[in-house]
Parts: structure tokens; sequence; C-alpha cells
């Protein structure tokens, strides 16, 4: 097979396109099973691939092998195919605003305005759809995923497709926000005294966000890790997360079912001791979740079953203690 190998160009690009698709030399030299000094040596031009690596190498970041070689268009092969949110997060967020400013409005004209219905509304508009819309548009238009939770620089990704993830992602964020902001006006607005609904509405919107993100997770597994150790961690992830999601849901609900039935008053001792342990089971479980998902990542799926971590099991059994207390206090 007769390559025309740009050499300066192929260093250059053999750089550019590891960096874009966020991989570092060692996980390009683990793909091609090569040592990553051979990898330092092609970007500091001293030496070049072999043509089936050059294959592979084109496979990995995309792009057909002239255009790896220097011999075509960098620029218009980057731009191709190029992936965006798009406008429908901004519709939503409008909706979300116009939902909240006739909450406002409507309240002032009838006396029935909640603080605590606002701050709830406000924080789903602006921290949660505004902010993270922002935030994943900027990643996937500057490639940089590292504050992503999840986002590992020794993983292999495929980029297009963690893009792909993120605007799918943003767009649940939207509807759902939005769904649930429209109920809340609704509902209060109407001053239809359901102030139980409300603590349903806020465990369904934590089970419904988090649900709808772990589902887009498993059904794009085979398509965001290259590499089949990583795609059976991350599927050891998403149980893990799927009950520690639960857990919140319990607490939070456990908690609302406590004030109701045994007819609690805010800013009393028994509401600030129910808080208390409601923040201590949160946290406990938010430890275990912690150390469950920092042994799933050195985990070896080659070498070793899983094992649950022991500590994790602990932490899970404290929370489920100061859920119990919750009960008797």
């Amino acid at each position: 097979m007769v390559i025309n190998m740009n050499e300066n160009q192929f260093a250059e690009n053999l750089m550019y396109y590891r960096k874009k698709k966020g991989l570092s030399q060692e996980k390009v030299s683990e793909y091609l099973e090569v040592s990553r000094q051979a990898v330092t040596k092609w970007e500091a031009n001293t030496s070049r691939p072999s043509s089936d690596n050059l294959i592979k190498l084109a496979q990995l970041f995309e792009v057909d092998v002239d255009t790896l070689l220097g011999n075509g268009d960098r620029e218009k092969s980057s731009t191709q195919g190029e992936i965006s949110i798009g406008k429908m997060p901004w519709v939503f967020i409008g909706i979300s605003v116009l939902c909240i400013l006739a909450y406002i409005i409507h309240s002032a004209l009838t006396d029935i305005f909640s603080i605590g219905i606002f701050i709830c509304m406000f924080i789903l508009c602006i921290p949660i759809q505004l902010f993270l819309h922002i935030y994943f548009s900027n990643a996937i238009k500057n490639d940089s995923f590292h504050g992503i939770a999840g986002f590992d620089n020794r993983t292999a990704y495929n980029i297009d497709e963690v893009k792909k993830l993120l605007a799918q992602i943003d767009l649940h964020i939207g509807i759902l926000s939005t769904v649930y902001i429209f109920l809340l006006c609704v509902i209060n607005g109407a001053n239809l005294k359901m102030q139980w609904f409300n603590g349903i509405l806020i465990v369904v919107y934590i089970l419904s966000f988090i649900t709808g993100i772990e589902l887009s997770n498993y059904k794009m597994t085979d398509k965001i890790y290259r590499r089949e150790d990583d795609r059976k961690r991350a599927r050891r992830s998403i149980p893990v997360t799927a009950v520690y999601t639960l857990i919140l849901c319990m607490g939070i609900g456990i908690t609302g079912i406590v004030f109701e039935t045994k007819g609690i008053e805010n800013n009393t001792l028994t509401a600030i001791k129910i808080c208390g342990l409601l923040i201590l089971g949160i946290a406990s479980a938010t430890i275990g979740f912690l150390f469950e998902n920092s042994k799933i990542k050195k985990w070896n799926p080659a070498n070793t079953n899983y094992k649950t971590n022991k500590a994790s099991i602990i932490s899970f059994f404290i929370c489920v203690i100061m859920y119990g207390l919750m009960c008797v206090v």
C-alpha cells in the first residue's frame, strides 16, 4: 500500500485529532496495541506509523486517511456533521420564564404569593435549565467535557456520541423542568391547597430527572465508549446510580409523609430533628455512592468479577437507620 504522507502535517494532525477526541497518548497506544513512546514519536515527527495503524487511527478519529495524513482539508473535515444543541431548550426556558411571570402577576392580584413556590420555580428555571443549557452548549462547542460528571480523561470516548448524549440530556432537562414549573404555577396559582402534591412533584421530578439521564446513558453506552472494559464499567455504575436516586426520593417522601401524618409544624424542634436525620441519611448514602463509583472506576473487568464495596453497604445501611429514626421522632 503506497501512502503519500505529509509528515509535518501528519504529526500536527495526529495531536490535533487526539486532543479533539479527548484522548491521552496512552489511550491511543492501547487502542492500537503499541507503546506510548511510539505515539509520542509520531507526534514529534521522529517516526511514522504503519499502514495498518494509519487506518486504525483514521477510524479512531472518524476522519479519512488522506485528511489525517495532511492531504485533505482538516477544517472542512472537522466541521462536517457538526453537532449542536439547537434552539428548542431556549424555547422551553422562555416558556418557564413566562410561567413564573404569570404566577407572580396572578399572585400579586389575588394575594396568594408563596415565597417557597417562587424559589422552587426560580431554581428550576435559572440554575438548572438556563445554566446547564449554557454549560452543555459550551462543552459541545469547545470539546471541553472535563467538568461533566463521570467524564474521565483515562477513558477512550467517541466524542461525537458524547455530544449527542449531552444534547439529549439538555433537551430532557428543558422539557421536564418546564412541565414541572407549569404544574407548580397552575396548582398554586389556582390556590388549590394541595401542598402534599408539591412534595409528590418534587419526588417525581428527581426520579424523572435522573432516570432520563441514566436511560440515555444506557442506550448510548456501546456508542460512547470505544473499549469493552469501559462499557462494562459504565453498565455497572447505572444500577448504583438508580439505587442512590431511589434512596434520595425515599428520604424526601418519608419526610413529607411524617410531616403530614403527624401534623408537624415548620420551625419546631421536631421538624429540625427530622430534617437533621434526613440530611445525615442523605450524606451517608452519598458517601456510599462515591465509594462505589470510585471502586467501579478502578475495577478491571478482564481480570476480576465485581464485588460491591463493603463501605458502601455500611453507608447505605446507616442511611436506612436514619430514615427509620425519622418515623419515630
